[in-house]
């Protein structure tokens, strides 16, 4: 049995010292500045190129949202057309959040907060419970329009089923400049769609007049890594729509919003040691056990989900095991002597989407 290690508070210490941190917010309120240099303003290049690189990531975040459709949208009643994701879209957040790698979610907590202010009052003081921050007499100018932004999607969802969740959400990225050290966090707020919508006002005022008012929120925490792929944080920012490293982000971005299936490869799976690229065109022999990575493949459902080769050959059968959104495990039997070539194609679980995996050379065993 291990030693269990009795913890006791720590005496108190003159020289532990709690820096004091200074703070500014960028026009929306989505990125708020901190830093604990009181004598200057100025922050070494490193770091302003760090801070840089999350406000690209932003804006890519931005368009790639409200460029994509929202299937559970209400379609215009003229064109017939479904709307495209507003920011504050809950699925759309999600999407981005779960798929891009770039978030790591390090706390969660559930907020309720009761106010008897109104209007500008309200949004200030929620922003401040939400962040932790208490302004004073500063101003968030922000803060009303943020709010009641939140409170129109609320209406939209609300009205329209324009969400799989119900909810409506917003992304506060804190960009911290800490004893020298850039250190990037983001700060997701979730709320129940008809409630924000209820409680938050449209206008200048609530649609409720009482006394108080009480809001429950979702509060995630994540630890933000910046995609440091995008060539030197997008380049000159007067070009940056023909950055092809910036646009291509915007499309993964896009993808990942949509839950667009996608395939990333064939891998061998050894006795020991990391998964085996093989490359579009290499040989896959019989017996072996494989997995094709990517992302939103479904599961394996009887009767829809399908891996196969085409064209069909005469000893060639291929067997799926785990199947979830990330991978496909499977092996391929092959009982002919001379190598083939065969693609292999997957049926996602709907049954009718199919996605090319590439073209392999098919082997016995030993061969």
């Amino acid at each position: 049995m291990a030693n269990i290690t009795q913890l006791s508070l720590p005496q108190p210490d003159p020289f532990n010292i709690q820096a004091v941190k200074r703070y500014v917010f960028n026009e929306t309120g989505n990125i708020m500045l901190v830093s604990t240099d009181e004598k200057s303003d100025t922050i070494q290049q490193s770091v302003r190129d760090v801070f840089a690189e999350v406000s690209v990531f932003f804006a890519a975040m931005t368009k790639a949202i409200s460029q994509s459709t929202n299937p559970n949208g209400t379609p215009d009643k003229t064109t017939g057309q479904l709307p495209n994701y507003s920011l504050y879209n809950y699925d759309a957040l999600e999407a981005v959040i779960d798929g891009s790698g770039y978030f790591v979610h390090i706390n969660e907590e559930d907020v309720s907060y009761t106010t008897s202010s109104w209007g500008a009052n309200f949004s200030q003081e929620l922003i401040e419970a939400i962040l932790g921050l208490a302004t004073g007499a500063g101003e968030l100018g922000f803060a009303s329009a943020m709010i009641n932004t939140m409170g129109k999607e609320g209406v939209n969802i609300s009205g329209q089923s324009s969400s799989l969740t119900s909810q409506v959400a917003n992304i506060i990225f804190v960009c911290e400049y800490l004893l020298g050290m850039p250190v990037v966090s983001a700060i997701v707020v979730t709320a129940d769609a008809q409630t924000v919508a209820q409680t938050v006002t449209l206008g200048p005022c609530f649609k409720e007049q009482s006394s108080s008012t009480t809001m429950t929120v979702h509060k995630d925490t994540y630890m933000f890594v910046t995609p440091a792929f995008i060539k030197q944080y997008a380049g000159d920012l007067s070009s940056i729509m023909n950055d092809p490293a910036y646009l291509k982000l915007i499309m993964e971005l896009e993808s990942l919003v949509e839950r667009t299936p996608t395939v990333d490869g064939v891998y061998e799976i050894p006795t020991q040691g990391d998964p085996i690229p093989i490359p579009g065109g290499g040989n896959l022999k019989s017996g072996t056990s494989y997995v094709i990575f990517g992302e939103f493949l479904g599961t394996n459902v009887a009767g829809k989900s399908n891996l196969t080769v085409s064209p069909t050959t005469n000893g060639v059968t291929i067997t799926p095991g785990t199947w979830n959104d990330e991978g496909i495990k499977f092996t391929i039997t092959y009982t002919g002597d001379d190598v083939v070539a065969e693609t292999i194609n997957i049926t996602l679980s709907d049954g009718t989407t199919v996605l090319s995996v590439g073209s392999y050379m098919i082997e016995k065993s030993g061969t």
